[in-house]
């Protein structure tokens, strides 16, 4: 048996599949793991007769796939996406069109959860303003779910390329000093003092509450309660529920 640790990497985990594959080892003859806790091919020279796959393409769209799945919160997702590479290399081409597959089915479902994860993330920082060395920083404070924080801070870049900004989450930080984007390691919960901007934002999400159109299962289906302590305005939601039950 062989065991492989990407750790939470789509990069080494690629590595390792092309070693694996090239080799011709069967899905089920590789432990994956994650986090680190052990090498890279613990002992892979366990399998060292095993029949080289050859040369190999696979798909841009398998990739795309990938390098979703990656970032899905489940050591399962490594021995999911090696199981596909090889099935797709073995001569399945067209197995990324088969929705029927439950490969393919979990694929898709990690997919989808990761892409809304990016949604929610995109939809759900709020940045304060702070001083550091006397110099103007805007930070937030996000909790996503998945490992989606290196696929949603470009979106940051792109629309506040202008300020310097950092984004704190259990899984991995950002930081943009108008020049490059780096990250460091997730860090426990970072209190972050509120800013006048604040109130500004309050005060709009008051204004455009609209207590007749109100569903709140709806609105808790599309801004989950786990996410309500990281948004400022949440802390008007429940007084905002209770008006709304009054008119």
């Amino acid at each position: 048996m062989i065991y492989a640790d990407p750790g939470d990497s789509f990069a080494e985990w690629r590595e390792a599949a092309r070693g694996l594959l090239a080799r011709g080892v069967r899905p089920d003859e590789v432990v994956w793991s994650g986090g680190g806790q052990a090498g890279l091919f613990g002992n892979a020279a366990a399998d060292d007769d095993a029949a080289p796959c050859g040369t190999f393409r696979v798909p841009a769209e398998f990739l795309k796939l990938a390098r979703a799945v990656a970032c899905y919160e489940s050591v399962e997702r490594w021995g999911l996406l090696y199981r596909l590479l090889y099935r797709i290399a073995g001569g399945r081409r067209h197995l990324l069109e088969i929705e029927s597959d439950e490969d393919m089915r979990c694929a898709r479902l990690m997919e989808k959860a990761v892409n809304r994860d990016v949604h929610k993330f995109h939809a759900f920082v709020r940045f304060r303003e702070i001083e550091v060395e006397g110099e103007k920083v805007f930070a937030a404070w996000h909790e996503p779910q998945h490992f989606t924080v290196e696929k949603a801070v470009p979106f940051f870049v792109r629309r506040f390329g202008d300020m310097r900004f950092s984004i704190f989450t259990p899984k991995l930080c950002a930081h943009w000093d108008l020049e490059e984007l780096k990250f460091s390691p997730g860090v426990e919960r970072v209190a972050l003092a509120d800013d006048t901007t604040e109130d500004f934002w309050l005060t709009y999400y008051r204004a455009i509450f609209n207590p007749f159109r109100l569903k709140v299962g709806a609105m808790k289906k599309e801004m989950p309660v786990r996410h309500w302590r990281t948004l400022p305005e949440a802390r008007l939601i429940n007084e905002l529920i209770e008006e709304a039950g009054r008119v």
